[in-house]
């Protein structure tokens, strides 16, 4: 155990060193490429807008000769000799006003085709005489070989006699007065800008000593720091490949140059078709990286030698008191029991434990798993019926499952059922629905437990019944009625408060002996449906039952034929008023009537739908099928009324004769009641149905299925477009517009805003500040 805690401690310390040395001498790498490319491109982009610079005044300049009157007489002159030589003297004046000036401008030439005759701004020549060959064939060879746009056209040309130099380099522009490409034009104009103006502008420029060098796309050096480079073409030069063949604007790679490693940045331009390129030697861009690197490995060889150090203390610190404890525990148990040679002192020290605590977990686990279990299912036999014991065998097993009851005392038993079960089911898993039962369960044990002993059993998956020992205490029924009544609204309280549930619950009855346990929920049970009337969150007990009329039961005939008589006439409200007195008339009988009315009712209405509206047999079987689903699960008289207004709802729109039509209208009308009410706080899908006096569910579906979107996403949409247009304008403090919006101003506002828009609240408003820039 000793060498391997030393083995992992040194191993640890190393690669750590090695890790965070590696990242350190990475990072600062990467500072230094990033930084050197950085510097690199902005001179490139320097040099590049200054020689677009010079190409703009180049064609400017020609475009200026083009139109002086002097230039023109002379470039449209004829075979009037008297005349042409006047044109000529003049025009030779204007070049050299115009070309002095300009330390740019090596040398201008204008070309009279009519006559063949060449001027500078010295003196005149005939083309076949004149001493730069070159641009004559140019010119006279632009309408048959290729066009020539005004675009600079690096040239080596010979200078006239008298100079201190027999050839020039320049950047040659041709402006013709009429090109069509077919040879067909008078005369042209030429200007030669001096290639070393350029060359100097560069070295000016060039703060950091690198070598630049100036490429047009056939490889061609057009600028160099050495001017007999120019013109030389270096297409096959191997570092200047990537160059040459990249598709991107700007880049900086590393590679060989005459066996010495260069860092390699460029530029294009898109104008001249010229690359810029700065050549920086590797060992100078990076000597400083280096240093960093030597100082890293010292420092880092100085800490890895104290961290062996400290490897080897505190491996023989933590060893200690596990070599104290693998000996303790062997002569405890005997050397038999000694670890073997391929098991260190922890594997040992483990095993040993883990057989213990193994077994000690299996034993809890069984009985933790399985009582309760056996106990609710033993109790719910009991209290359902399905198993009836005698009083020694009852007792047995109380004791056996530790049943906190007493059978031989009295027992009261109350239940309590889930409200909203089927929204219920539908937020949570299996899983999570036997958490909250389980919650439930321990809230009603541990209040009920504040007064008595009791049991509380899952009778059904929404359902339980708590059975609390009384014991022979003498109070009245009354008495005993009022003290329960404040367990369960406690329960329901505590309920609500701690898992966000509703329960309903129903006081029961007294339980003298166990033969009346069954009988008293059966009672309990029956008298729970009556939450039909009472409304969620309610306490049912026996009062409830005195307003019930216990006579015979006469359904309201009239009424149903008003309700079918107002649904032929189209009339929603009226229909829904029909309805409303109907339930009115048959809320006080009991459960089974109610629910036997509303069924009758709703056989009535599909049996008359013919009559309603002609053709809906088939539209109406799906609304059928819906209404049965629904049935099964109602709880209360309003969730009925909901369900009847959705049916009429859906028939009136049938009655309509065009459905789609009155989707759009009723959809039309929510949206534009959005647009006007988007600013209110409680604007949502329930204030919509009530403006346009539909079913919250209706309206949503109608909705959804019309838009895409619910009604919902709709709001938030329209308060999104509504912030966005305040935000532009830059004027109004942002929680004046949330305010102005209907918005509140929270995290689910701010994470809303980033999902919309892609970005968030303040990028938002930083990036419009910019773009008004």
């Amino acid at each position: 155990m000793y060498k391997k805690l030393l083995l992992t401690f040194v191993a640890s310390i190393t690669s750590l060193i090695l890790v965070l040395s590696s990242l350190l001498y990475y990072n600062y790498n990467s500072s230094i490429v990033s930084t050197v490319k950085g510097m690199n491109e902005n001179l490139l982009s320097n040099i590049s807008y200054s020689s677009v610079y010079m190409d703009t005044i180049s064609k400017k300049f020609c475009q200026s000769l083009m139109l002086n009157n002097a230039i023109k007489a002379f470039a449209y002159s004829n075979d009037n000799q008297d005349e042409d030589f006047l044109n000529i003297l003049g025009a030779i004046r204007t070049l050299k006003e115009f070309t002095i000036p300009n330390t740019y401008i090596h040398s201008t030439y204008v070309y009279n085709r009519q006559i063949d005759t060449v001027i500078d701004s010295s003196s005149f020549y005939n083309a076949s005489n004149f001493y730069d060959k070159e641009i004559i064939r140019l010119i006279n060879d632009a309408g048959t070989v290729a066009p020539l746009s005004l675009n600079p056209i690096p040239r080596i040309i010979p200078v006239p006699r008298g100079s201190d130099t027999r050839t020039a380099n320049v950047y040659t522009y041709i402006l013709f007065d009429n090109n069509d490409y077919k040879g067909n034009f008078d005369s042209a104009i030429v200007l030669n800008v001096d290639a070393e103006w350029l060359r100097l502008t560069i070295s000016s420029l060039n703060k950091l000593g690198n070598e630049i060098i100036v490429l047009d796309d056939q490889g061609d050096i057009v600028s160099h720091s050495s001017s007999d480079m120019f013109m030389r073409n270096v297409s096959n030069e191997g570092y200047l490949q990537e160059v040459l063949t990249a598709s991107a604007q700007t880049g900086t790679y590393i590679d060989r140059m005459n066996r010495e490693k260069h860092v390699i940045s460029y530029v294009s331009s898109d104008v001249l078709k010229w690359k810029f390129i700065s050549l920086t030697p590797y060992n100078t861009a990076f000597s400083a990286a280096k240093k960093n690197g030597i100082i890293t490995v010292i420092f880092c060889l100085i800490v890895l030698l104290l961290g062996l150090l400290f490897a080897v203390l505190a491996s023989k610190k933590l060893y200690r008191p596990i070599g104290a404890l693998t000996k303790g525990i062997i002569q405890k148990l005997g050397p038999e029991s000694a670890p073997s040679k391929n098991m260190d002192e922890m594997g040992y020290l483990s095993t040993a434990f883990t057989g213990m605590i193994d077994k000690t977990q299996v034993l809890e686990n069984m009985k933790r798993n399985t009582t309760p279990v056996i106990k609710n299912e033993f109790l719910k036999n009991v209290v359902t019926g399905r198993a009836y014991l005698p009083s020694d065998k009852l007792i047995a097993k109380q004791q056996e499952l530790q049943i906190d009851l007493d059978f031989q005392n009295r027992l009261y038993l109350f239940i309590l059922k889930i409200d909203f079960y089927k929204d219920y089911v539908d937020r949570h898993s299996d899983k999570d629905r036997s958490l909250y039962q389980y919650a439930i369960t321990n809230i009603a044990r541990e209040i009920t437990g504040e007064r008595f002993r009791n049991e509380v059993v899952e009778t059904a998956h929404d359902q339980f019944a708590v059975l609390a020992d009384i014991g022979r205490a003498p109070e009245q029924l009354s008495q005993l009625t009022e003290i329960f009544r404040g367990l369960v609204g406690k329960i329901q309280a505590s309920v609500m408060e701690l898992l966000n549930l509703s329960l309903t619950g129903t006081l029961g009855f007294v339980i003298e002996s166990p033969d009346r346990i069954k009988g008293a929920y059966d009672e309990a049970f029956n008298l729970s449906m009556y939450r039909i009337k009472t409304g969620h969150g309610s306490i049912i007990s026996q009062e409830t039952l005195k307003g019930t009329d216990t006579g015979s039961f006469i359904f309201p005939v009239s009424k149903e034929k008003q309700l079918i008589d107002s649904l032929k006439l189209g009339s929603g409200e009226a229909a829904k008023d029909n309805y409303r007195e109907i339930i009115k008339a048959i809320e006080h009988s009991s459960y089974d009537n109610i629910l036997t009315s509303v069924i009758y009712l709703f056989f009535s209405i599909y049996n008359s739908l013919n009559r309603i509206v002609e053709g809906s047999e088939s539209k109406f079987n799906s609304i059928s099928i819906s209404f049965f689903n629904k049935v099964s699960g109602f709880e209360t008289l309003e969730e009925i009324e909901r369900t009847f207004f959705e049916l009429i709802d859906e028939i009136i729109v049938l009655k309509d004769g065009a459905k789609d039509r009155k989707k759009n209208d009723i959809v039309n009308a929510a949206i534009d009641h959005i647009h006007a009410a988007f600013a209110d706080k409680n604007l949502s899908l329930n204030s919509c149905a009530e403006s346009l006096s539909l079913s919250s569910v209706y309206l949503g579906k109608l909705f959804k299925n019309a838009t895409g979107r619910s009604v919902a996403e709709y709001i938030t949409m329209v308060r999104m477009e509504k912030i966005k247009e305040y935000l532009e304008s830059r004027k109004v403090p942002i929680n004046e517009i949330l305010e102005r919006c209907g918005v509140e101003k929270s995290n689910y506002f701010y994470t809303s805003f980033k999902k919309y828009f892609g970005v968030s609240l303040t990028e938002y408003r930083l990036k419009n500040v910019n773009n008004d820039r």
